[in-house]
């Protein structure tokens, strides 16, 4: 598994230094669902103050095919309740003992909404 979390702050202020000099950036990865939907959802909670279930409400707009693997989601959760005291998503046990953010659970209404 890869560990982004240390990159989260890195790549949002990487984000932040174009942005303030009218840049622009562009995030991908090899698919465009997990890895750089997750950094981008963490640009969003670190530097814009979004929690992380409106960060992947605001990328899942964007780009609704996102779906970070369950790692990720274990390590923005992790980071979102070291700085803020809880995390806005939780992970629910699914079948096959497989955990799933409760987002996913109505994520037709929160991408709708």
């Amino acid at each position: 598994m890869t560990n982004l979390k240390p990159h989260f702050e890195e790549v949002a202020q990487f984000i932040n230094k174009a942005k303030n000099s009218n840049g622009k950036v562009i995030v991908y990865c090899a698919a465009g669902i997990s890895r750089s939907a997750s950094l981008c959802m963490m640009y969003l909670v670190i530097s814009e103050g979004f929690s992380l279930r409106d960060a992947f409400v605001e990328v899942g707009k964007a780009r609704p095919i996102i779906s970070p693997n369950l790692g990720f989601w274990r390590q923005m959760i992790a980071y979102e309740a070291e700085k803020r005291g809880a995390s806005s998503v939780s992970l629910l046990k699914g079948g096959m003992r497989r955990s799933i953010p409760d987002v996913y659970l109505n994520k037709t209404a929160l991408l709708s909404s």
